[in-house]
């Protein structure tokens, strides 16, 4: 009987228990609804957030576009600015542990208590009357303010911080790697752009001018007029001829597109673009010195920087690796409060000290002197590596920009004399000295020379921005995060006018030396 009433609390712990089980969570998929109207929001915020377009883009309005809108350099952004916030928040681990306290208890009964005397070894019977003491109340209010310290955590926090500056830095490196990226794609998908417009304003006539020799060339069959293995021969040439004109077609369509993508826009978006009715075949200069272009690439280059970052946080894991050897020395301070009536003194404060050290640490030493020196040579062996690869960057980049130069050149003469064969074929049909299949010959060759020139261009530009990004020139202009459209526009057409004439600052041999022989002093007096 005496254990009926244990039996009834655990019932009621048992049934607490239950009752939490069921309370448990499980996965809740998101409804079509909720789905379809994130998807609306999603498409409002794209819909709103680019400036509209009143006039027809250019290159520079393209670049404006894209850092304004670009969703990939604002990512980087983003992430650059989460990197930031973190390392405000981890400041706060090197703060020592400020933590107060509160509680309150109820008993149903006095913890009342007896005690005998010990004696032979043995404790001495309760007895029958045995006397109770009671040194607490049922009830019990108590609280307390405290500071704890550890002088290993402090270290510790301290490397960890140090790190988190780096890869808020690291991220900013990146930042401008996406930046160097989306430019190159953007030179790149704007001149394609162009010469997707411009050809297919002529190709689409042209198709139109096949299918009607097609159609010309069928009715005259039927009439056999002409021999049947002549009109399907020349039927089967007209066939070949607009075979070749869908495929160009098929490949020039997407290019418009993927530049709105770049800026931002929906690729639905219609807009015109300024070199297609006015181009503007200019060709950049770049006389520059490879040794030179070498030696900005090694001091500017975002991976390079980015590699230095990740050497100061290896780094930085060696010495807090060898800070946790050390013993750990904690301090405390704290007042406290009780209201018990038991207590002569319901509050006081209290300090304190204690020192805690693991001995099996000086055994780990030397593994973890042998770790750290290998962390430390992976690192630089990665950081040579990528040094290696961006000199290499650097020749290929310089050798594809004069092979597009010198490709340029012979696709601007090509063109030259299949205009001058077409103006031949032209004057020749206008004798009745040929036929239209010639004539249609000739106008897909004089096209496809067009093309070959604009695609040359376009890769010209491509290679002469795979240079600016090999040695790591920031593209942007100076303060373009207060332009507007506009402003910035006109700031990368300045910019970009002084590169293209082979204006480039470059850094000196002087200005490495320099350096170099500063970071030593300051290592020697360190």
């Amino acid at each position: 009987m005496a254990l009926s009433p244990f039996f009834g609390k655990a019932a009621v712990a048992v049934s607490v228990s239950v009752a939490l089980t069921a309370c448990s969570v499980t996965p809740n998929r998101l409804t079509d609804q909720q789905v379809m109207s994130n998807a609306f929001d999603n498409s409002e915020l794209l819909a709103l957030d680019f400036a509209p377009i009143i006039e027809p883009i250019d290159l520079n309005d393209a670049f404006a576009r894209i850092i304004k809108h670009n969703r990939d350099a604002r990512l980087k952004a983003f992430e650059a600015v989460v990197s930031q916030g973190q390392l405000a928040v981890d400041q706060f681990d090197m703060l020592p542990e400020l933590a107060v306290k509160a509680g309150y208890s109820k008993r149903s009964e006095y913890d009342a208590s007896a005690s005998v005397s010990y004696s032979g070894g043995s404790a001495t019977s309760l007895g029958e009357n045995p006397s109770y003491s009671v040194s607490e109340d049922k009830s019990n209010l108590n609280a307390s303010i405290g500071a704890t310290w550890d002088t290993l955590d402090f270290g510790l926090s301290y490397y960890r911080n140090k790190q988190q500056a780096d890869r808020f830095l690291i991220a900013k490196e990146r930042e401008r790697k996406v930046v160097h990226t989306i430019m190159q794609q953007a030179r790149n998908a704007y001149y394609r752009a162009v010469s997707s417009e411009r050809s297919l304003n002529k190709i689409d006539p042209l198709i139109a001018k096949v299918r009607s020799a097609l159609s010309d060339s069928s009715r005259i069959e039927k009439m056999r007029i002409q021999s049947p293995m002549e009109a399907l021969s020349y039927q089967r040439s007209l066939l070949e001829a607009l075979r070749t004109l869908q495929e160009l077609r098929k490949d020039l369509i997407p290019a418009k597109s993927e530049l709105a993508t770049l800026m931002g826009l929906n690729p639905s978006q219609k807009f015109e673009l300024a070199d297609v009715s006015r181009p503007q075949f200019k060709e950049p200069v770049m006389n520059l010195a490879v040794e030179d272009m070498e030696r900005t690439a090694l001091v500017q280059r975002p991976e390079l920087i980015e590699a230095q970052y990740q050497e100061r946080i290896t780094k930085e894991d060696v010495d807090s690796a060898f800070l946790t050897l050390f013993p750990s020395l904690s301090l405390n301070a704290g007042v406290y409060y009780n209201n018990s009536d038991y207590l002569k003194y319901n509050d006081w404060t209290s300090v304190g000290a204690g020192v805690n050290w693991n001995l099996m640490n000086v055994f780990r030493y030397g593994k973890i002197k042998q770790l750290n020196s290998l962390k430390l040579a992976a690192t630089k062996q990665q950081a040579l590596a990528t040094s290696m690869a961006v000199i290499s960057q650097v020749h290929i980049a310089n050798i594809q920009f004069l092979e597009s130069k010198e490709t340029y050149g012979l696709s601007i003469d090509y063109l030259d004399v299949a205009q001058r064969i077409h103006e031949q074929v032209i004057s020749s049909k206008e004798s009745n000295n040929i036929g239209e299949l010639t004539v249609i010959r000739e106008e897909l060759n004089t096209l496809l020379a067009e093309l070959r020139r604009d695609v040359a261009y376009a890769d010209l530009q491509n290679h002469f921005g795979r240079i600016l990004v090999s040695i790591g020139v920031d593209p942007l202009p100076s303060g373009f995060g207060r332009m507007d459209l506009a402003q910035l526009s006109n700031a990368f057409e300045a910019m970009f006018s002084h590169w293209e004439q082979g204006d480039i600052q470059l850094v000196s041999e002087d200005e490495v030396l320099s350096a170099a022989k500063a970071e030593k002093a300051a290592e020697l007096e360190g």
